[in-house]
């Protein structure tokens, strides 16, 4: 049987005081064994991105981009709706390569997980939901777009 458990409060006394109720119970193995499953999170609300835990820079961009592919799993992108949803870019003329470029960095520095962005020759890019990318939100925080709809 398999379980994950979320804590979810900016207590961190009260996070610890759980954390170690669970390890009282003998459950602490499985929480982090749910955690070592997942080789990239990204925490949209702290604009993080752990690679097996460990910070992973990027520039902004490159973290946006990251981002994009990850909430739109299983469906190739292509290049030019890349730019638009991501650089805002919507002519003809922009150069597309800009996108490769980016996806080649964020590959070099996602490191042994670089695989999770996959290529498909000749259109674009994907990152397929096999359960080695996660991102976390935060459900106390406000996304600009849901803020001007209400």
């Amino acid at each position: 049987m398999r379980f994950s458990i979320t804590i979810d409060t900016d207590d961190e006394e009260t996070a610890l005081r759980l954390l170690g109720a669970l390890k009282d119970a003998g459950l602490v193995d499985a929480t982090e064994a749910a955690i070592e499953d997942v080789d990239v999170r990204i925490l949209p609300h702290t604009r993080q991105v752990l690679v097996r835990e460990s910070p992973v820079e990027l520039t902004r961009l490159e973290f946006e981009l990251l981002l994009f592919l990850c909430e739109h799993p299983d469906r190739v992108h292509r290049r030019r709706d890349l730019l638009a949803a991501v650089w805002g870019v919507n002519d003809n003329y922009s150069g597309a390569r800009t996108v490769d470029v980016h996806v080649r960095r964020v590959r070099q520095k996602l490191g042994s997980a670089a695989d999770v962005l996959q290529t498909v020759r000749g259109v674009g890019y994907l990152v397929a939901s096999c359960g080695r990318v996660r991102v976390e939100r935060s459900p106390n925080v406000v996304q600009l777009a849901d803020r001007r709809a209400g």
